[in-house]
């Protein structure tokens, strides 16, 4: 609570707290949803789902990067952040108003790779204003932060599974990833202080291209990141999942995907808020580390208990796994570059696209032999492998 009470006092962090908020109603709105778009509503193919989404997010690393390197080098992160969210209008408009498979494709592949580096830059914006805080508190600050981004998939997924009973369209999650990013928009626009002009100390680095990509592409950093990539590849397969899985039961339907995705959010939460006292005894390794076993074990009894009452009681372990490995490498990423906070954002991106590619491969070649057990399966393995990977790379520092 103290946390919380820091955020809401501090103009800038109460800001962010606004900002991840909005953007979390976007990811909520659009995440559970994007394969059952794809499939169901525009009738793709799932080796083209698989296809749309490994390009998508090979573009979002490519505008991370980016980004985290432009915005180091310049000190101008306002006007990224601004470009992120107008992306984040744009793309989810055009999918809403032309209702056109082309429109899908483009928004997919394209437009929204740009919205979605606004993720990292919010946490990279945190890190800093938080740096006007005691340094006691920046992590249960930050821990925060991540909590808030899990807040709307509690209040807004129930919304949806409401709308959807009363015949919504599922084409409205558009409108709503719009209205989201609009919020956003605004904020950068109007509210967030001019670059050069805020209370943390943000200096433009002037480094080269060529030697912010050198400190990006350290071994000790890649393999660290590609073994995180691993461990998150299962968040990602879980949102990928859910709704084939569910829907693909005699009498399941899209609201038990909202129910279902809502309840797992809403468990993040009070899991997340208590995970400052574990990572001091611990450390950040370990806990990721459990969390990457404790999720493994999710994914790998969903399909075999999807068609029983006994998958209403998965959310707790999912939530419980999954609020370890969505909060804590967001921290252990940027201390890996500590003096580059932008590059540190591109390094969560990095971590999102190699989850991302690994999910997509995972979800191509498990539809292929198997159907959608076996790419659960598949990613258990990789999810745990990760994690315990992670933990040796680290042996001799996790404490």
């Amino acid at each position: 609570m103290r946390a919380l009470a820091l955020i809401l006092r501090d103009p800038a962090l109460a800001l962010i707290a606004v900002a991840i908020l909005a953007f979390g109603s976007f990811a909520a709105s659009i995440a559970p949803y994007q394969s059952l778009m794809a499939v169901t509503w525009f009738g793709l193919p799932d080796a083209a789902f698989s296809a749309i989404y490994a390009a998508g997010s090979a573009l979002s690393l490519l505008c991370a990067i980016g980004v985290g390197v432009l915005t180091d080098r310049t000190g101008r992160r306002r006007n990224a952040a601004r470009l992120a969210a107008l992306a984040g209008i744009v793309g989810p408009l055009l999918v809403w108003t032309t209702g056109a498979t082309w429109a899908y494709v483009l928004a997919h592949t394209l437009i929204f790779p740009v919205s979605a580096t606004l993720f990292a830059q919010l946490f990279t914006l945190a890190r800093l204003a938080a740096s006007t805080q005691p340094e006691e508190d920046r992590a249960a600050i930050l821990v925060t932060i991540r909590a808030l981004f899990a807040v709307p998939w509690v209040t807004v997924l129930p919304l949806w599974s409401w709308a959807f009973g009363q015949g919504l369209p599922l084409i409205s999650v558009y409108l709503a990833c719009a209205a989201a990013s609009a919020l956003t928009f605004t904020v950068f626009v109007a509210f967030w202080p001019q670059d050069g002009r805020t209370r943390w100390s943000d200096a433009a680095s002037g480094l080269s291209v060529g030697a912010a990509l050198s400190e990006l592409a350290a071994g000790a950093i890649l393999v660290r990141t590609a073994l995180l990539g691993a461990t998150l590849s299962g968040i990602q397969l879980y949102l990928i999942l859910t709704g084939l899985v569910l829907t693909s039961i005699p009498g399941r339907d899209t609201g038990d995907v909202a129910l279902f995705a809502g309840a797992v959010a809403g468990l993040e939460i009070p899991f997340m808020l208590a995970l400052a006292a574990p990572l001091r005894r611990f450390g950040k390794v370990r806990i990721i580390a459990a969390g990457a076993l404790i999720h493994a074990v999710f994914l790998a009894v969903f399909p075999v208990l999807g068609a029983t009452p006994a998958v209403w009681a998965l959310p707790l372990v999912a939530a419980m796994g999954a609020s370890a490995i969505l909060t804590v490498p967001l921290q252990y990423l940027q201390d890996l570059l500590d003096a580059r906070p932008g590059a540190g954002g591109s390094l969560i991106a990095l971590c999102t696209l190699s989850a991302q590619m690994l999910s997509a491969a995972v979800f191509a070649l498990g539809t292929a032999l198997g159907g959608y057990a076996a790419v659960s399966w598949m990613g258990a393995a990789m999810v745990a492998s990760g994690g315990l990977g992670l933990l040796w790379v680290d042996r001799d520092r996790r404490a």
